[in-house]
């Protein structure tokens, strides 16, 4: 399906489950909502009305000629498609780069926001690109570069250089997932219909406003909110979550690496029922 925003940009998005209404933000930057929407139709959509969106530029979504890609648009497509559905209140679900859409969206919907489940998601990239690159050199037995925030473009330089060399000897996504197969089965997934605007990733990537530190915001939040962490998760830090603030928040840490939805079904399933369960049966 897929409804137009104000700038006249066609969305693609999913609908399944029953339940409370819930969106998912993808991460990425500039991936899709096809793959999760694979494992969480039998996961969470008994309880939870999913809602699948593929942002701007990512996926089936249509591309910005203008390439408007800024933060503001994307939360404002977040509160367009609430809107356009006629849905009160939802929760909002995110996953990876998909937190900071997340809590910038609970921030200025806090009336809109049910609540927040946040698996493993990042909320200071140069933090959770620094913990790559400190992985990363020590993987490669190289010296850690001295490093600083001053420098988008020479910060992005100095992580693709770690990540290139990384990928040269198959290390990479070990750093997202604890058995690299399921990498292989996300592929697979991923085979037909992601058609991301390569532009989406080169704005978030080189664009001041998303390298801020918006685990700032989190204290300023006071919906129920899950955090869920991976204790091997390299992609954005096992510890990154101690920097949140949330006022009203569960914190629970499974045994898996970025993907606990794809490698720890169960505990992912069980986690995310228990909070509903808990903070917003009747």
């Amino acid at each position: 399906m897929k409804f137009k925003t104000n700038d006249g940009l066609d969305l693609y998005f999913d609908i399944g489950g029953k339940g409370i209404p819930c969106i998912f933000l993808h991460g990425g930057p500039g991936y899709w909502s096809k793959s999760f929407h694979h494992y969480s139709k039998v996961l969470l959509e008994k309880k939870l009305n999913m809602i699948y969106l593929d942002q701007r530029g990512c996926g089936r979504s249509g591309h910005s000629l203008r390439k408007d890609y800024s933060l503001n648009k994307l939360v404002n497509d977040i509160e367009e498609l609430r809107v356009f559905l006629g849905i009160n209140e939802w929760i909002v679900m995110a996953h990876s780069f998909g937190g900071i859409l997340a809590v910038n969206y609970a921030n200025q919907y806090p009336e809109q926001t049910k609540g927040l489940i946040l698996s493993n998601v990042t909320l200071n990239m140069y933090d959770s690109f620094a913990h790559q690159m400190k992985k990363g050199s020590e993987i490669l037995r190289t010296e850690i570069k001295e490093l600083s925030a001053k420098s988008i473009s020479t910060f992005i330089e100095d992580y693709f250089s770690v990540v290139v060399k990384l990928m040269e000897i198959n290390q990479y996504f070990n750093f997202q997932y604890v058995d690299v197969a399921n990498k292989r089965a996300i592929d697979i997934i991923d085979e037909i219909g992601l058609n991301s605007d390569p532009d989406f990733q080169g704005f978030i990537f080189s664009s001041e406003e998303f390298f801020q530190d918006f685990t700032t915001l989190t204290n300023q939040i006071s919906s129920p909110t899950l955090v869920i962490t991976g204790a091997y998760d390299d992609a954005v830090g096992p510890s990154h979550h101690k920097l949140f603030g949330f006022k009203n928040s569960t914190e629970v840490m499974l045994a898996s690496a970025h993907h606990p939805y794809i490698e720890n079904q169960s505990e992912y399933k069980n986690t995310i029922m228990n909070f509903i369960d808990s903070k917003f049966s009747k």
